[in-house]
């Protein structure tokens, strides 16, 4: 393994990669290697310039007010709609109706020019339904606010006169408003509220939600507030707070002039706000757990020579990476967030059992502290995502497996014991790691719908879960003594277990070889399709006979490969070629995840 300060300059292939490219396999080998080198260059660039050879001096962003966090992410309407809704600072202080102009008109005007012919911004469905509201709830306050200057603020956009306002209806709409009347009822505000100075809280997030139930004033402090200006990342959240607070607020203001600012002129279509405005550290791990994935796979090829340039290159920017992580975790005491700077969102196990994944995994001096992730987020039977969940997640679930088992396997033959905090009393007790491992499985397992699926609460597609948790539930055949735990006295009655994943897979491949949802390259999309490869190459080493699996995945790789140049290369193709999949308070999407999930995909082993 090189050290991880070997920094190699981007250049030419070298003489030997160009002798390789006589072989199709090869030439395919050669373009993960730079593809997978330029995302994490640019990666790497965006986090800080000149980043891989200072890698540790963004760690810390407490005290840079400029910074405003990084990461590719899909713009929204939604977020979009709540900026549009925010009046000057002059009617904020008057509250005159001749006073009455827009602090983002551009906005505004986005709403307008970009309505689709379903009444909706991004389409039909129910992901069209929030996004949809929120962008009648703008253009009927710009109405009400203007009041009887309404056709001259009209004509100072230069816009037409608009309609009268319109009923929003759809099916199940009463039981939705209900179901949300109850779910609100249910949160503690004021005691929330004050639980937020003493620790973060992801109410913040969400914040707009809350506005006609509390005083946004109440939380236009340091407690909720990030150093860059926002309230929980989020620009609706920041926008409501601008909206509906009794004081203006020039940092959140300042804050959102940033991020319009930035928006990419090939992803305006989607709005001129990001739905996230940090997905910083959520897309660094997941990139490098993915891209991990593929340095281990290269690593065990031994028909590769690991000294040529572009894998020493690339392996060593990975390693600046992992031990940036490292440190970044240590930083933040042993637990991780997925915001790059916003210290008022809460740690949560997602982010922060990947990263330990990955610093166990690769970096040998790193420490990983599984006491304080099992005290912190497992509640006995599952791990949640972060403090007081309503609901779990299966892909949480399934990461902090992946890391427990990997402690496991290094601490095997010996039991090693885990401290855990009981839920309600807090009292910590002392138990097996193989026990919380039993247990989180068969909660896993129970989860499994009848057609061998799974689904998670942060990706709608069922190809998302059914991978990752296949493909743990896989590995776990090196443990007998685990199997037996989980109910599964032979081996055959594992794999046959495991099997019917593998055959939903199998089943829903479309003709052209993709899976998922409709994008622009067909009936299916690469995202859903990398997922689905990954789960049958695990599949294919524990059925290596079966000409079904090795056919489809066969298939599933030609459509990649297909698509790969132009999914690398065009900055806008997963923001305006390809479905929004990750759930958000809409559908958005991450490219360089996805990205990373397409290369990893296509490594042949």
């Amino acid at each position: 393994m090189m050290h991880s300060n070997e920094i190699y300059d981007f250049g030419h292939l070298s003489t030997l990669e160009k002798l390789l490219e006589k072989n199709e396999t090869n030439q395919l080998q050669i373009k993960i290697i730079k593809y997978s080198d330029r995302l994490l260059s640019e990666h790497g660039n965006e986090i800080c310039p000149k980043f891989f050879k200072k890698p540790f001096k963004s760690i810390r962003h407490a005290d840079d007010s400029e910074w405003v966090g990084y990461g590719d992410v899909s713009m929204s309407p939604y977020d979009t709609a709540w900026v549009a809704m925010i009046p000057s600072k002059i009617y904020k202080e008057t509250k005159s109706s001749k006073d009455f102009s827009l602090a983002f008109p551009q906005c505004f005007l986005w709403l307008l020019n970009n309505q689709d012919m379903h009444g909706s911004w991004t389409g039909s469905g129910a992901g069209g339904i929030v996004p949809g509201l929120a962008g009648l709830l703008a253009l009927g306050l710009f109405r009400s606010h203007s009041g009887e200057c309404f056709e001259a603020k009209l004509n100072d956009l230069a816009l037409a006169r608009l309609e009268e306002p319109v009923v929003f209806d759809f099916p199940e709409s009463e039981r939705l408003l209900q179901k949300g009347q109850k779910k609100l009822s249910l949160i503690p505000l004021d005691e929330i509220i004050t639980l937020a100075k003493s620790q973060p809280i992801t109410l913040t997030h969400t914040i707009e939600v809350f506005c006609e139930k509390i005083d946004p004033s109440r939380i236009q402090n340091k407690n909720f507030q990030a150093i860059n200006g926002s309230y929980g990342s989020s620009p609706a959240a920041t926008a409501s707070v601008l909206l509906h607070a009794q004081k203006w607020d020039d940092k959140a203001f300042e804050f959102l002039e940033k991020i319009i600012s930035k928006c990419p002129s090939y992803a305006e279509g989607h709005g001129l706000v990001p739905t996230i405005c940090d997905v910083g550290l959520f897309e660094t791990i997941w990139m490098m757990h993915s891209i991990g994935e593929l340095f281990l796979n290269i690593h065990a090829n031994d028909k590769i020579n690991l000294k040529q340039v572009s894998i020493k290159k690339l392996f060593s920017k990975y390693l600046v990476l992992v031990k940036y992580l490292s440190a970044l975790n240590k930083e933040h005491g042993g637990a991780i967030r997925w915001t790059s700077w916003d210290n008022k969102i809460p740690k949560d196990v997602d982010d922060t059992t990947v990263c330990n994944w990955l610093i166990k995994k690769f970096d040998s001096n790193g420490a990983v502290d599984l006491n304080l992730i099992a005290k912190t987020f497992y509640n006995g039977k599952y791990f949640i995502t972060y403090p007081n969940e309503r609901t779990s997640s299966i892909s949480c679930n399934v990461h902090a497996l992946n890391l427990f088992v990997l402690e496991y396997q290094s601490s095997q033959p010996n039991s090693q014991m885990v401290d855990i905090s009981t839920p309600n009393t807090g009292v910590i007790r002392n138990v097996e790691l193989e026990d919380i491992i039993v247990t989180t499985t068969k909660f896993l397992i129970s989860q499994r719908e009848k057609d061998g699926t799974w689904f998670d609460k942060w990706n709608k597609s069922p190809a998302y879960a059914t991978f990752k948790a296949t493909n743990l539930l896989l590995s776990l055949q090196e443990y007998p003594s685990l199997c037996v735990k989980l109910g599964f006295t032979t081996n055959k009655l594992f794999r046959d277990y495991c099997r019917k994943s593998v055959d939903w897979a199998l089943s829903t491949q479309h003709s052209d070889g993709s899976w998922g949802e409709l994008s622009n390259t067909g009936p299916g999309n690469l995202e859903e399709t990398s997922y689905i490869v990954r789960l049958l190459k695990t599949a294919s080493k524990n059925w290596p006979d079966d000409k079904t699996i090795q056919s489809a995945l066969y298939n599933g790789r030609k459509y990649l490969i297909k698509h790969l140049d132009e999914s690398m290369m065009d900055k806008g193709y997963f923001h305006t070629k390809q479905p929004f999949l990750w759930i958000g308070k809409q559908y958005y999407t991450v490219p360089r995840v996805i990205k990373s999930s397409i290369l990893a995909s296509l490594w042949d082993y």
